[in-house]
Order: structure tokens, then C-alpha cells, then sequence
């Protein structure tokens, strides 16, 4: 009654899957034939792409001047997506994905943390998940990799969002910064999305006892891509000057 591929099949959808974005790459190249160097078009979510990327653009800009370099900043199920369609050349990601269906390089490993105002910072070095659910949680929308490694954490632990007082999506992680530093609730992201509020003492980190903290960014393209030599490049130096 139902209708499925073939392991044959699968492949055949990877394998035109990848050709269609490359072909839409080459059909770029076409147009920008008296343009040097190449261009590049990446996705990246938003704690990398606006709080850790802009240093690297940056020097890599600095030694590259004529470099004709493209980023969209979207969630991760938009930005898998425009992969998919050839939209973007490559991924930098903080969410999980599937590792089997895409080629995948580490980036770095980052601290994923509980934020909250100065004035709620407890006595006890760590505190039990348990005493935050009086809180009002912050959290980024459906689709976000933020909000998803927040959510398998928290299962991890036996608990759902649903444990806390209230919940309020909000899109910006700025805005969720200014949120929870006027003492409105708390909220989780990436150490490196709030290294600037946390030196300055607008927010404050609390430890939770038993929450994994310690998760990857990594870089992700379509298998079997063409291009990916002329990626790498761009990898092995992100990752040099990061």
C-alpha cells in the first residue's frame, strides 16, 4: 500500500541532491566569470553568525580584500533548506544534525550555559535544575539549534520546558540578552553569544548541576560536492583564526 525508495534509490536522491546545488553554484560562477576571486555563500546560525564568525570575516577580509563573501544568518532548519536547494555553498552550525547524511567538520567545541540577571546569583556554586523552574525561560524560536540543544539537554535530564513557570519565545537573541539582564527571567545560549554581558557583569552564568554544557559548532556541505577542496580552504582557516 505504501511506496518507498530503494537503498538505490537514496543514493540517487544524495547523489542529485548534491549535483543540483553544485550545477546552481556553477551557474553563479558563469555569471561572475570576470569577478576574482571566487565567491563563497554560507549559512550560519545566529550565535555564530553574529558573535563568532564577524572576527573571522573580518581577517580573513583584511588578507583577502577583493573577496566576494555572502552569509545568511537563519535558524537551522531554514538554513538546511537553502543547502539543500543550492541557495548556500556550506553550513556553520551550533545544532545537531544528521552526522550519516551530510559531510560535517568539527569547528569547535563551545560552553552552552544558564544566563541570568546579577541579582539572582545564588550562594551554592551550583544549583539544582529543580530551583530554576520558577522562572520565567526565554527561549529562541521552533527550528533554532539553540533551542534544540536546550530541549535534548534538559530530556537528557529527565525534565521539558513545560517544568518551567512560563515560557516566552523570542526570535533575537539580543533581545532575549536585555530580557533576562532587566531581571525579566532566565534563559540558555552559547557562552560565546553573551561573552560581552557576562565581562561587563550584565549577566551572570549560573552552573546547573548535571547539564551538559560542553557542545560542537561544525561545518557542514552536501556530500560528494565538487567544491569541497575550495571549502576546506576556507575551513582550515576559520578555524586558525577563530
Amino acid at each position: 500500500k505504501n511506496m518507498r525508495l530503494t537503498n538505490a534509490g537514496e543514493i540517487m536522491r544524495e547523489l542529485f541532491t548534491t549535483l543540483n546545488a553544485d550545477c546552481k553554484k556553477i551557474d553563479r560562477r558563469i555569471k561572475k566569470l570576470n569577478e576574482e576571486p571566487k565567491s563563497l555563500t554560507m549559512g550560519a546560525t545566529s550565535s555564530i553568525g553574529e558573535y563568532v564568525m564577524p572576527s573571522v570575516l573580518k581577517r580573513y577580509l583584511e588578507l583577502n580584500p577583493q573577496a566576494k563573501i555572502s552569509m545568511d544568518v537563519e535558524n537551522t532548519a531554514n538554513l538546511f533548506e537553502k543547502l539543500k536547494t543550492g541557495k548556500v555553498d556550506f553550513l556553520i552550525l551550533e545544532g545537531k544534525f544528521d552526522k550519516n547524511a551530510y559531510w560535517h567538520r568539527l569547528f569547535s567545541i563551545e560552553k552552552f550555559v544558564c544566563l541570568c540577571p546579577p541579582a539572582y546569583m545564588p550562594a551554592e556554586e551550583e544549583m539544582d535544575i529543580e530551583n530554576l523552574f520558577k522562572n520565567r525561560l526565554f527561549l529562541r524560536e521552533s527550528g533554532s539549534g539553540t533551542r534544540e540543544i536546550f530541549e535534548s539537554s534538559l530530556k537528557e535530564m529527565g525534565y521539558s520546558k513545560k517544568s518551567f513557570k512560563a515560557i516566552t519565545e523570542v526570535g533575537s537573541l539580543n533581545a532575549i540578552k536585555t530580557l533576562v539582564a532587566e531581571g525579566c527571567g532566565i534563559s540558555f545560549m552559547f557562552e560565546a553569544a553573551a561573552e560581552e554581558e557576562l565581562k561587563s557583569g550584565k549577566l551572570k552564568k549560573i552552573n546547573v548541576k548535571g547539564f551538559n554544557t560542553d557542545h560542537e559548532f561544525n561545518f557542514v556541505c552536501l556530500k560528494n560536492t565538487m567544491f569541497l577542496d575550495e571549502f576546506e580552504m576556507f575551513f582550515d582557516f576559520a578555524v586558525k583564526n577563530k
